[in-house]
């Protein structure tokens, strides 16, 4: 004869348990939801920057305080004339930066071994006169910020005005210009320094 009283007691506790599993299954459930909603507000974040056009930036006093003291670095090793003295700016990082596509154990070494006067001058050259060029910010306002040298690096070959073409073939050959031009893009050295300061590469793209 219990049985209607302790039925109606648990429909009396069942209403309120339900509604707190409901709810902590909510909350369990937040971090799961959360993650994908973060995602693809930073991949929207990133298509947005994607549709802006490239600005390209010449004043360096507008770099943050990290990036101008590694491009600083590598800029006084490279006009000391020694490729030694790279190890500076090199070991400022936590690893070395990307020099090629392979996996290269020396970047003293083999920066030796690609220069045309074999003590690694000619890489010294290149380094300097791509940090005198222009740069552009790639992600800007995000925590992905990278400054890369040249801009020519980020913008098409058949967007550029006389006057950056005749900049660019202080970089390049003439016939390597007309390669360029024929493909729609720069793929000589190009430099990217992250927003704190770290040296991410400097590679050759035609490799």
């Amino acid at each position: 004869m219990r049985l209607p009283y302790m039925s109606a007691t648990i429909r009396r506790l069942g209403i309120p348990m339900l509604f707190l599993a409901s709810a902590l299954g909510l909350v369990y459930a937040l971090p799961s939801s959360i993650s994908p909603l973060k995602a693809e507000k930073r991949v929207n974040q990133k298509a947005e920057l994607a549709d802006k056009p490239v600005e390209i930036l010449r004043d360096v006093r507008i770099l943050p305080a990290e990036v101008n003291r590694t491009r600083q670095a590598i800029l006084a090793a490279a006009m000391s004339g020694d490729i030694d003295s790279m190890r500076v700016p090199i070991e400022m990082n936590e690893i070395p930066p990307i020099v090629a596509r392979e996996k290269v154990a020396d970047p003293i070494a083999y920066w030796k071994t690609l220069s045309g006067d074999g003590e690694g001058r000619e890489i010294l050259a290149i380094l300097v006169k791509l940090l005198r060029t222009g740069f552009v910010e790639k992600h800007a306002g995000t925590g992905d910020a990278l400054y890369v040298w040249p801009y020519f690096a980020e913008i098409p070959t058949d967007a550029l005005t006389p006057a950056q073409e005749v900049e660019l073939l202080t970089l390049v050959s003439p016939s390597q210009f007309k390669a360029m031009k024929a493909s729609g893009r720069y793929d000589h050295y190009r430099i990217g320094i992250a927003h704190d300061g770290t040296w991410h590469y400097f590679i050759d793209q035609a490799d």
